[in-house]
């Protein structure tokens, strides 16, 4: 278990030095080893998982959260890390994270000093992910993660494995329309033609160290590695999965500023692509295995 602080300059960005911040060295001051599953069956997946849970305010959800996701992952993963990266919260959710990483080993915590915002804490937590295998959850805990019996058999075929949402429970008719909004223009700009690009995504470590976002915008960060992984050639595979709405708390996700800067990140990137500007390249489309 770490506690690791970031601050904000003045400007309210990342200081130089909190820049290493999300890099593998200094997440490398962990221990060395991710902790065992207590109980074990020969069923049990071969490599190692970390599942990312940022959290942000959630001190109503993250116990539940939690118990439910070690409860999943025991049985089906014989090595396996739950790393929470405490957002700057002003309520109990960094105590109660500490308290439950002395509960259960499996649990990393990393502390923000300063709130940083979806996007980034999302990122440090994929920079800092020692499992073979990378995903995201929420603490409102959209995705149950037994549902990674339906994930894990298809990466014999694919790299990334792409949640595509069967519904949209619990959305308010605006965070429908910014949603299907947000998908179109994706599909419009960019490859590969996704049913689903901010759900959740299973990577395989090695996709997230090539395919390195600039954007940390909420909304855009995601699908930025996705493009990237798509241009450098891993393949993608989608699978059908269930969605469970949010029952305490509230979503950010949707909020107008949230949406206009994942707007401009979005449109900057395709704007640099097109000029062939910076790092941004123009490939193909992404590998879909039939």
């Amino acid at each position: 278990m770490i506690a690791s602080d970031v601050e904000l300059d003045a400007n309210g960005q990342l200081t130089e030095e909190d820049v290493d911040a999300v890099s593998s060295t200094r997440c490398a001051a962990r221990p060395g080893m991710l902790a065992p599953a207590q109980a074990s069956t020969s069923s049990k997946s071969a490599k190692s998982i970390t599942v990312v849970f940022p959290a942000y305010n959630e001190e109503q959800n993250i116990r539940s959260a939690i118990a439910r996701a070690v409860e999943a992952m025991r049985p089906r993963f014989h090595v396996f890390e739950l790393l929470i990266i405490d957002d700057g919260s002003t309520d109990r959710t960094g105590e109660i994270a500490e308290d439950l990483a002395r509960t259960y080993p499996e649990i990393t915590v990393i502390h923000n000093r300063q709130n940083l915002g979806m996007g980034e804490t999302l990122y440090r937590g994929f920079q800092c992910a020692r499992g073979e295998l990378v995903i995201q959850n929420a603490m409102d805990y959209p995705f149950d993660l037994r549902d990674l019996d339906k994930m894990i058999p298809l990466l014999q075929e694919a790299d990334v494995i792409i949640a595509a949402r069967k519904g949209h429970a619990g959305y308010t008719p605006y965070r429908k329309l910014a949603s299907r909004a947000n998908r179109f223009i994706l599909r419009r700009l960019f490859n590969p033609k996704l049913r689903d690009y901010n759900y959740t995504q299973l990577f395989r470590r090695e996709v997230l160290s090539a395919a390195r976002p600039n954007s940390r915008s909420t909304v855009f960060m995601v699908p930025e590695i996705i493009i990237r992984a798509c241009e450098l050639g891993f393949s993608m595979r989608e699978v059908d999965i269930d969605y469970h709405p949010r029952v305490f708390g509230e979503a950010t996700s949707g909020k107008p500023k949230v949406i206009l800067r994942s707007l401009r990140d979005m449109f900057m990137f395709w704007i640099k692509r097109r000029l062939h500007i910076g790092d941004a390249v123009q490939g193909a489309a992404a590998v879909f295995p039939s």
